[in-house]
């Protein structure tokens, strides 16, 4: 029973030691695939939740540039098409965040968050 005993605590310790040796390792390796991933998850769970707020971007970036009347017509408008276009691309991109799509995870609508730079003003890239 002894001999027992000190094979399962030699297997436990050995089990740590390769376990800490691993998670140093992973440390040490660069990770631009998981980094993009969650990249891309977050950007889309953000934009699902987030994309109402284009049509109050929208309005103030049509009026701003066009005058107020615009903006409460046209900018209304617009921003209900990319509310329903930055939602789709959020779903896309929460459904694929695992995939390389576009290529290096590159956002597939800009600006890549309704509150980039947290301003509205910035118009599309």
């Amino acid at each position: 029973m002894n001999s027992l005993r000190r094979v399962g605590i030699v297997a436990v310790v050995a089990g740590i030691v390769f376990g800490a040796s691993l998670a140093a390792f992973a440390a040490e390796v660069e990770t631009p695939y998981i980094d993009g991933s969650m990249r891309k998850l977050g950007r889309g769970v953000a934009n699902v939740f987030t994309a109402p707020g284009e049509v109050v971007r929208m309005t103030e970036i049509v009026g701003q540039k066009d005058g107020y009347l615009a903006g409460i017509t046209v900018g209304i408008i617009q921003g209900l098409w990319r509310t329903v276009l930055r939602e789709g691309v959020g779903l896309f991109e929460v459904a694929t965040f695992y995939a390389e799509i576009p290529r290096h995870f590159e956002p597939m609508i800009y600006p890549e968050f309704v509150f980039a730079n947290g301003s509205w003003g910035q118009q599309d890239k």
